[in-house]
């Protein structure tokens, strides 16, 4: 799939391919999710032979947008959109409309089943079911906290009912079962039983009266804690590997003293460098970015 900037007035909307039946209450809390943390996930469209653009997938998403610009006409000058063929835009609604009625942990275990018992790539997966990479990752993200049991698996019971973002699972895989009852205890919770608190809010939300934590919150919350409440670092392990290989060389080959941090340090850096190369809506900031991460690597 194509990814693609395109101006809001350039998006055409077909009443046969609208989602029926959508709800008010969703559509204030999408608009003051892509007010707070942009679009997570890109529309879908085809090309129209007048040049213009058919919204395949994202109705919502656009009137979210288009509300957002009522208030701030500078916001969202472009959409990012995935471009796909207009002789399929029924089979790609069809697609979404299954994936969008999925839970995320039902959705999270059908992917690792596809990939796992049927070997199927997770691009191709993401390609099926209309979705970015990154949001693929996500639902891997998920399937692993269900994984590990416990207190990690109730969390993605809240993500099911909405309580807490389903979009950044690795904020909580990053911790240990230790720290994950310290966040929930200290700042989820307010001093009552963990287990209780998560079995009142599943309750609220199925009754309509959720709770809802915010992204940031949730980053905040599991991102300041003691060094020991955490799982070892990912980017770390990168590192030991890339010192192992080193150390395995021949005696003349043998490389200079490595520092770990400032390793690390850049490691991270062109991580950062290259999700604005790729989502920066600002060319500028593109071509400044890449420049830096091919310097840094």
């Amino acid at each position: 799939m194509k990814l693609i900037q395109v101006k809001p007035d350039q998006l055409d909307i077909s009443d046969e391919l609208v989602r029926s039946g959508s709800a008010k209450q969703f559509e204030e809390r999408l608009k003051a999710s892509i007010e707070e943390i942009g679009l997570a996930e890109p529309l879908k469209v085809a090309p129209l032979p007048s040049g213009r653009y058919l919204v395949v997938d994202g109705t919502m998403r656009l009137r979210a947008i288009a509300a957002v610009r009522q208030s701030d006409p500078s916001a969202f000058a472009t959409v990012p959109a995935y471009v796909m063929d207009y002789e399929h835009r029924y089979e790609i609604r069809f697609q979404t409309d299954i994936y969008q009625d999925l839970l995320p942990s039902q959705l999270a275990t059908l992917v690792e089943h596809l990939h796992r018992a049927e070997k199927v790539r997770k691009a191709d997966i993401a390609r099926y079911i209309g979705v970015s990479p990154a949001t693929l990752r996500n639902y891997t993200g998920l399937w692993r906290l269900v994984q590990r049991g416990g207190l990690f698996a109730r969390v993605v019971e809240l993500m099911d009912v909405g309580v807490v973002p389903s979009s950044i699972p690795f904020a909580w895989l990053r911790l240990t079962a230790t720290g994950i009852r310290q966040v929930l205890d200290e700042h989820f919770a307010d001093g009552a039983s963990v287990e209780l608190w998560i079995d009142a809010q599943i309750d609220a939300a199925r009754q309509g009266t959720p709770m809802r934590f915010t992204t940031e919150f949730v980053e905040t919350t599991t991102g300041s804690l003691d060094p020991h409440l955490y799982r070892e670092d990912a980017e770390m392990r990168l590192v030991k590997r890339d010192l192992g290989l080193m150390k395995g060389q021949a005696a003349a080959d043998k490389p200079p003293p490595v520092d770990v941090a400032t390793h690390r340090d850049r490691t991270i850096a062109v991580r950062h460098l290259k999700r604005v190369a790729e989502q920066s809506p600002d060319p500028v900031l593109q071509t400044a970015a890449r420049s830096l991460r091919t310097y840094l690597k």
